[in-house]
């Protein structure tokens, strides 16, 4: 039973809470209209506590309070809808006493009860439907007519059933919602991974190095990148076919992976490609980073024969005031300088 009263912890998450303000205004407003009408064609009697006027005071606050909440434009706390469910039944309540305990205004708590159904977790709710039972039971206690007591028994018992199955309605939707979402974020992370070697693609590069050249700007830290490409790789292709050069290159990122420390950020720019982004290390330190990963490429990576894999690897620091694509053209061209120099020794 406790469980199933626990708030889920992204129950909110899943309710768009500006649109349940504007709705509770909305509701608001046709209660106060309806008990205007109520209050007109039947106003309040000999038994009544206060008269029509204090009833046509709270009539007015609802719709004020409805037109405040139509009106507004912030997204509502959760401690503010957790307020509206209350003082729905409140206002009720409160009117009901004033113009005695045989006024209809109680049948309009299916009215909050919906709302509060669809937006609260399940225990506000209980706590917002007992607040409707005292509200319709309470007036039953100086009550001029016997059968009343058994007309609110009907009446708190549909109150009670709607709210069930509204909340149940409800919990199906954000249960649809949650899966939606989980697939979205699910969708949006495998859209930036390269589904070969794990690592980050193309576009996850592009949101990285923008966010890495911004972050060492800001606080005045160094940026470097490594652009490497295998060594033969057209060969390797050629000779051993694709299937053998994708198994090199997964072998290639995973031994990436295990050499980079963790703050760096590993990718695959295409092809035989690679881009890693070092924050925080200078020229001298992403050159060293990039002579440990090839010796680790070279003593870890082989062909399908045993040969050794070769990575060449070009490195650059980002200048302040320059663009993350003039980083990685530098680095590039430091990997073409470094291949023309291997080619001829």
């Amino acid at each position: 039973m406790i469980e199933a009263l626990r708030e889920a912890p992204d129950h909110y998450a899943l309710v768009d809470q500006r649109r349940a303000g504007r709705l509770a205004g909305f509701l608001f407003c046709c209660a106060g209209l309806i008990a205007a009408a109520v209050l007109a064609a039947d106003p309040p009697g000999a038994q009544a506590h206060g008269g029509w006027v204090p009833a046509a005071l709270i009539i007015a606050l609802a719709v004020l309070a409805g037109v405040a909440m139509l009106l507004n434009h912030r997204t509502m706390r959760t401690s503010q809808l957790m307020a509206v469910g209350l003082s729905g039944p409140a206002m009720l309540g409160t009117l009901q006493w004033l113009t005695g305990g045989d006024a209809p205004y109680a049948e309009l708590l299916i009215l909050s009860v919906l709302w509060s159904a669809v937006v609260l977790p399940p225990l506000r709710l209980a706590v917002v439907a007992g607040v409707d039972a005292v509200v319709v039971f309470v007036p039953a206690l100086y009550s001029h007519h016997p059968d009343v007591l058994g007309e609110n028994v009907a009446t708190i018992g549909i109150v009670w059933t709607l709210a069930t199955v509204c909340a149940i309605h409800a919990e199906r939707m954000r249960v649809i919602r949650r899966k939606l979402v989980g697939e979205r974020v699910e969708a949006d992370v495998l859209a930036r991974v390269d589904a070969l070697t794990g690592l980050g693609n193309r576009r996850a590069l592009d949101e990285a190095l923008l966010v890495q050249v911004a972050t060492a700007a800001r606080a005045g830290r160094p940026l470097s990148a490594l652009v490497g490409d295998l060594d033969g790789f057209k060969q390797i292709n050629d000779r051993f076919g694709h299937h053998g050069g994708d198994a090199i290159l997964e072998d290639v990122a995973a031994i990436m992976r295990d050499v980079l420390r963790s703050p760096d950020a590993c990718f695959r720019w295409g092809g035989d490609e690679f881009v890693i982004l070092l924050p925080e290390a200078g020229l001298a330190e992403a050159e060293e980073v990039a002579a440990r990963v090839a010796a680790a490429v070279a003593a870890r990576g082989t062909t399908p024969d045993g040969a050794p894999v070769r990575i060449t690897l070009g490195a650059a620091e980002h200048e302040a005031g320059h663009s993350g694509s003039r980083l990685l053209a530098v680095a590039d061209a430091a990997l073409l300088a470094a291949k023309a120099g291997a080619r001829t020794h």
